[in-house]
């Protein structure tokens, strides 16, 4: 009968320590506070062509990190370099927009302005490599991409390489207007 009274009254006060745990009404509603400076999303808006996988892979800053403005300038520097290489040359990204909730926390949004995509209007190349020009996998009406640019060169400058040319410099124009590229690979 001891044993029996003995365990009642410590299932009683084991209960009774669970039940002290439990928040109160107003502590459940309330979630943790939250550092106002610690980054809890960030979002590249703009156009719905954007290339928002690599535009995100670029941007240095991550969730949880505090905000920082030096690094979000970076990011942003990162973003339009991101875009000129895809082609989008005259792309504008505004400042970091930060923005701070409530009970805490930052919220960053880069807005983007892609502007039109270039194209290549013309592909020459000039001087005494224009018999190794068929290698130069570029052609006019081709999307701008500065990684084919610099594919193209260095393929023209290795086979002129194998004939004894000294190098091969890239020239490129840029019309804004027509949002057109000419391309010269000048042999030497």
């Amino acid at each position: 009968m001891r044993t029996l009274a003995l365990l009642a009254v410590l299932v009683a006060a084991g209960a009774w320590l669970a039940i002290r745990q439990l928040p109160t009404e107003a502590q459940a509603d309330t979630p943790p506070a939250i550092d106002p400076q610690q980054v809890q999303s960030i979002a590249v808006d703009g156009g719905r062509n954007l290339p928002r996988s690599a535009l995100r892979a670029v941007v240095s800053t991550k969730i949880g990190d505090l905000v920082d403005t030096q690094r979000l300038e970076r990011d942003r520097a990162a973003i339009v370099a991101e875009l000129e290489a895809r082609g989008y040359l005259a792309a504008k990204v505004a400042p970091a927009s930060v923005t701070h909730a409530r009970r805490g926390g930052a919220y960053i949004v880069f807005d983007v302005e892609p502007g039109p995509m270039f194209h290549l209007r013309s592909v020459t190349v000039t001087g005494p490599g224009q018999r190794d020009a068929g290698g130069v996998r570029l052609a006019a009406g081709d999307e701008f991409s500065q990684d084919r640019i610099a594919l193209a060169r260095q393929t023209l400058a290795d086979s002129f390489a194998r004939r004894g040319g000294k190098q091969v410099e890239l020239l490129v124009s840029t019309d804004v207007a027509a949002a057109a590229v000419d391309v010269e690979l000048a042999t030497q």
